[in-house]
């Protein structure tokens, strides 16, 4: 079996900063699942925006066609993203259910 490492979420947190009001704050830590909550949070807010501008620009409200074809881009890669950890969790989980006590 191959060796898993784990590392703190402090990475993710630099990559992504919280939806916050000021970009000084900081989340409080919390547990996983609470990290969990809001990366799908962000996901849902990123495909949101997305959803808005490519209406903006069916409408002919706007002409920033570029804008909303990079965030529909990057809505589709945190989507997939996502289903991909969500994946490897659910692996992890019937893994945990296999092992024998």
């Amino acid at each position: 079996m191959d060796d898993i490492t784990i590392r703190s979420t402090d990475v993710l947190a630099k990559i992504q900063p919280p939806l916050t009001s000021s970009s000084t704050e900081r989340a409080p830590a919390g547990d996983f699942g609470d990290l969990l909550k809001s990366a799908i949070e962000q996901v849902n807010a990123i495909q949101h925006e997305s959803g808005r501008l490519e209406d903006s620009v069916a409408r002919g409200e706007s002409m920033n066609i570029h804008q909303a074809i990079i965030t529909g881009e990057k809505a589709g890669l945190s989507f997939n993203l996502m289903m991909k950890v969500r994946n490897k969790l659910l692996e992890a989980y019937q893994e945990v259910l296999r092992m024998q006590v």
